[in-house]
């Protein structure tokens, strides 16, 4: 069986070495860092004694690959699965909307919980319902180069349904603005999560911090199986004979005992690495990136008592609750990401009191502020377009990364199909 080197240990190099280590390949993977799990980790804040995320992620149940990867790394049980879908928005004054599925009589169901979604007027409500419909019946295929905003506006979504409703829901999984969003892969997203079963559009929430669910099984499913991890080595430069690798340079080591090389870092990574020449020849990519806010606060009391809120209008998108603390999340977070500490926490204060009007700042006892300042990119109509045209510059290596061609944002889902098309691609070569 062939020997493969994987470059880069977040979720797309760990998820591609599991799905080639479940096949017997022999597997080396190497991470610059000193941590593996990339953008996608916990660690220990020590004020506190707590094991906290670098970044709330939600998953969704028609995240297929992802669960394949967690079923064979077997920590299914550290994620909360919804029944079906329910969702509790706030808006302003801590009036709580649900949009709620039955579990029963898939797809009306949720036409019906959108029916239900009282933040809307009816008329609004039905467009919604209609527009849905539309996707579902494949009438909605002539959406190249249109922004998510301009097809919500030519299909009589009102500004008040785009602010109530659309606005979080592209934010949250493209985290980007309507604006800036492509609607081709908006388009594919919904399909996706409200048309492949009940179970598609459903909410699911880790239990325990992301390297507990994602990088430490992870690790025990590859060294169990006599891969290894190599921390804390960064690849300098590639050696290539006819287009094809002969020797991975790090800062510790001249790698030659490989057959193949899958590069799982990110594009910003990979352009310090190529040469330019390499780079203008195979990657006709504009990437830029779009950062994601994270505020971890301490209470003396928990006043919340659901799973997660989404803010209606807000400068804030969800609130988490974790019980012993609360986690605030804003993506496409550029009006916030450079602000400081202080005024970071002078706005929540002021957010929480407009929708949770039980909150008293007084009770707050500590907070840690995450920034991810490049945490993912912005899938724009170009970029859509443009992921189609990635070459590999070498015949021995494979792509992997949340930006490949996979057809899906940058999410969990997103880098972990990269691995997994990257070991079909190694499957299919022997």
């Amino acid at each position: 069986m062939k020997k493969v080197l994987i470059i880069g240990g977040g979720l797309a190099g760990l998820s591609t070495a599991v799905f080639l280590a479940d096949k017997k390949f022999k597997i080396k993977l190497i991470e610059a860092s000193p941590k593996l799990g990339g953008r996608t980790y916990s660690f220990s804040y020590t004020k506190r004694n707590r094991e906290i995320d670098n970044g709330q992620h939600i998953l969704m149940g028609c995240y297929n690959e992802t669960f394949k990867y967690i079923d064979l790394i077997g920590s299914k049980d550290t994620l909360d699965f919804q029944p079906s879908l329910k969702v509790n928005y706030v808006s302003v004054g801590g009036k709580n909307h649900e949009l709620k599925a039955f579990k029963n009589l898939y797809p009306l169901n949720l036409l019906y919980a959108f029916l239900r979604f009282d933040v809307l007027k009816l008329t609004d409500r039905v467009n919604i319902i209609k527009l849905l419909i539309s996707i579902k019946l494949g009438n909605q295929t002539k959406t190249e180069h249109q922004s998510v905003r301009d097809w919500l506006e030519n299909n009589k979504q009102t500004n008040e349904s785009i602010d109530k409703f659309w606005r979080i829901l592209v934010v949250g999984t493209l985290n980007t603005t309507i604006d800036s969003a492509s609607a081709l892969i908006f388009i594919d997203i919904i399909r996706k999560m409200f048309f492949n079963g009940n179970s598609a559009a459903t909410i699911v929430l880790p239990n325990k911090g992301l390297s507990s669910v994602f990088v430490e099984p992870a690790v025990k499913y590859i060294r169990e199986r006599e891969g290894e991890i190599y921390l804390s080595e960064k690849v300098i430069d590639f050696v290539s004979e006819n287009k094809c690798l002969t020797e991975v340079i790090t800062n510790k080591n001249h790698r030659t005992d490989f057959d193949l090389v899958v590069s799982a870092i990110p594009f910003f990574s990979m352009q310090k690495i190529f040469s330019s020449k390499i780079i203008e020849q195979n990657f006709n990519l504009n990437f830029k990136y779009s950062p994601i806010l994270s505020i971890h606060i301490w209470l003396r009391k928990n006043f919340l008592t659901e799973k997660f809120y989404g803010l209606i209008n807000s400068k804030i998108d969800w609130v988490f609750n974790h019980r012993e603390h609360i986690t605030l999340v804003k993506s496409s977070a550029d009006e916030l990401i450079n602000l400081s500490n202080n005024d970071l926490i002078r706005i929540t204060d002021s957010e929480l009191k407009k929708y949770f009007p039980i909150f008293n700042q007084r009770d707050i006892l500590d907070y840690k502020i995450i920034k991810e300042k490049r945490a993912t990119f912005i899938p724009t109509d170009e970029v859509v377009s443009s992921r189609k045209t990635i070459i590999s510059p070498f015949t021995n290596l494979i792509l992997a990364g949340d930006w490949t061609n996979t057809g899906l944002p940058a999410t969990i889902e997103g880098a972990i199909k990269s691995g997994s098309l990257a070991s079909e691609n190694l499957l299919s070569r022997e």
